[in-house]
């Protein structure tokens, strides 16, 4: 009866756990999914340039995540470059500085489309201007995972527009993302 007993035990223990797991999550994957650091880049250039006026402005973003490693998804080593274009109609170097919700899509060297949407903070502290996505993937591959995207730039540029003393035509940044 013992021996029946401890069977009967182990099968409601195992079908329990198989419960769990079928119940559990969406398919998303597993911590440390993609890290792609320096000398990843990422560069925006304006047209016309950034000044202190507000103006329409089209954004040409250059991102080159070259160096990226995968835990979940091994073949995954680069996004390579992309290029996108936007015209924003009112656009200075001091609404650059503004947090702000956003979208980015990331297209890996396996033609896998992750796309992340999120919130834009940007810090210019002394001579570095850091810009951060945080957010969730919502679509493509890595879909509910948490995203941190960060970009530094020398801020010499930025700084000298915002005190009205020059414009900002590009910005030149060193490119991290950490998808988990």
């Amino acid at each position: 009866m013992k021996r029946n007993s401890a069977i009967g035990l182990f099968s409601a223990l195992a079908l329990a756990a198989a419960t769990v797991v079928a119940a559990g999550s969406p398919a998303q994957a597993a911590v440390g999914d993609i890290l792609c650091t320096t000398p990843s880049n990422d560069s925006s250039s304006y047209s016309p340039p950034l000044s202190l006026t507000p103006a329409s402005t089209t954004v040409t973003i250059t991102r080159d995540l070259n160096t990226c490693t995968s835990l979940s998804v091994p073949a995954i080593n680069s996004a390579p470059v992309t290029v996108s274009q936007v015209t924003i109609p009112s656009y200075s170097c001091l609404t650059l500085l503004n947090t702000a919700p956003t979208t980015i899509s990331f297209t890996w060297n396996t033609g896998a489309t992750t796309v992340v949407t999120g919130t834009r903070t940007v810090n210019l502290a002394a001579a570095v201007l850091t810009t951060t996505v945080t957010g969730t993937v919502t679509s493509g591959l890595f879909t509910g995972d948490t995203v941190v995207y960060q970009l530094v730039a020398p801020s010499t540029d930025v700084l000298a527009c915002t005190l009205g003393l020059g414009t900002v035509s590009r910005i030149d940044s060193v490119a991290t993302l950490t998808i988990n």
